[in-house]
């Protein structure tokens, strides 16, 4: 059973740029979302010499990549990026398994046109990934429109995942 949620990052380019140069400056924007995504706390597993953290679409540090991909395109402004999680049932996947569901979502969800970090957390009982979306297409440089059918596209592939690694699926959604 996997919950999902996603939503906007919405600052500007310039206060996220200083954010990445100076962490102690702000707390918001892209490099807030990529930073608590990827929390080294969060996503340490076997110890601490395995982190469950996957680029996709990123040559490099992610941050600077999905930076790039902006400013190459001139959509420095608006949404930044989108952030976006899916959660699973205490015990009922492993570490692993996570991650790799959840790199599958966001392969099949966004891969053919966006950069995106998948961050697995295992800070708590529930182990959830987390996604940071790129707002601007490193194909074609038109803006993720997170539109309502977005989100329930979000959803349905991560039931049907579920489903198909004999995982529990919420009945009646709302």
């Amino acid at each position: 059973m996997a919950t999902t949620k996603i939503w906007a990052i919405k600052d500007s380019l310039r206060r996220v740029i200083d954010y990445a140069a100076n962490p102690d400056k702000t707390d918001s924007g892209l490099a807030k979302a990529l930073h608590y995504a990827e929390n080294k706390d969060k996503t340490a597993f076997d110890g601490e010499k395995t982190y469950l953290t996957t680029a996709i679409n990123c040559d490099g540090d992610p941050l600077e990549a999905m930076l790039a991909t902006q400013k190459y395109f001139g959509k420095t402004g608006g949404n930044v990026a989108y952030h976006a999680y899916q959660s699973f049932k205490p015990g009922e996947v492993t570490p692993e398994q996570c991650h790799k569901i959840g790199v599958e979502l966001a392969k099949k969800m966004w891969g053919d046109r966006f950069q995106v970090l998948v961050a697995t957390h295992l800070n708590c009982q529930h182990l959830h990934n987390h996604y940071v979306i790129c707002s601007v297409s490193f194909r074609d440089g038109k803006k993720y429109d997170c539109k309502k059918s977005e989100y329930y596209r979000f959803r349905d592939l991560s039931d049907k995942l579920c489903f198909e690694n004999d995982l529990s699926v919420i009945g009646n959604p709302k």
